[in-house]
């Protein structure tokens, strides 16, 4: 019995000295995972800005040509290029060609870069003085008169549109010649003029010669003349030159009558 008792004692004795620090650090353990801080939530990621996709243009859309063309000859280049002068220079030398020129669109008007309007006119007056040459002044100043324009020299100012221009060159001798030199021009807004010399010729005779200058005003149908004063002078063949003159203004306006002193 005594034995017995001992063993009991002795087994006791160990499970409380063995027993109690297991259970100390296993209450340890728990005690440090109540007391830890709870992890704190990652952050959501942060959304990316990406910009909208680009509409593809109409060009990428379509489905790209398979035809090839063969390259064009030197010959063949150069009869396009004679073809497209023939064609500019024919619209030009009829007595409407340079309205119409006027209102097709060009490769110069689509860019942005502004247009130089005094050059703009000074290329139109090159034109028109061209015109006269190849039509006759009748037909060229009719086709670029404005409704409201009107022709003064020093017999006067003319009726007003083309009406103005029949009035001015309706007797003009069919073998006669008005020789336009534009020298320079100056435009803004859509209104200018433009100025420089004539010669009136019947072959190699000077009949008169002179100066002008017009003002001209952008219009529906191009750049049209406002109004132009021309004065000029008999040229020095005139005397021995065959043939009608063309009417010619006097130079200076008649002095009028001295009165008669009273008595």
């Amino acid at each position: 019995m005594r034995r017995m008792a001992g063993a009991i004692i002795g087994s006791l004795i160990l499970a409380c000295t063995f027993g109690l620090p297991a259970a100390q650090a296993q209450t340890s353990k728990k005690a440090t995972n109540q007391t830890k801080a709870p992890a704190k939530p990652k952050p959501a990621p942060k959304a990316e800005w990406r910009a909208p996709p680009l509409a593809a243009p109409a060009a990428a859309a379509a489905s790209p040509s398979t035809e090839t063309t063969a390259p064009l000859s030197p010959e063949e280049e150069a009869q396009n290029l004679a073809a497209a002068k023939a064609t500019a220079d024919a619209a030009l030398a009829s007595p409407e060609g340079l309205r119409a020129v006027q209102a097709l669109p060009t490769e110069a008007a689509e860019t942005a870069k502004p247009v130089d309007e005094s050059e703009e006119l000074l290329t139109i007056d090159r034109a028109f003085a061209a015109n006269l040459v190849a039509n006759g002044p009748l037909k060229a100043y009719e086709a670029m008169m404005s409704a409201e324009g009107v022709l003064h020299d020093a017999s006067g100012s003319s009726p007003a549109g083309a009406a103005g221009a029949q009035a001015r060159f309706g007797t003009f001798p069919a073998d006669v010649t008005l020789e336009r030199s534009p020298e320079s021009a100056m435009a803004a807004g859509g209104s200018g003029s433009s100025w420089g010399r004539y010669v009136i010729r019947r072959g190699d005779n000077q009949l008169s010669l002179g100066r002008y200058v017009t003002v001209w005003r952008r219009e529906a149908g191009g750049w049209l003349i406002v109004t132009e004063l021309a004065a000029g002078r008999a040229g020095p063949q005139a005397a021995a030159a065959p043939g009608p003159l063309p009417r010619k203004p006097p130079s200076v306006a008649p002095r009028p009558p001295a009165s008669t002193p009273r008595n």
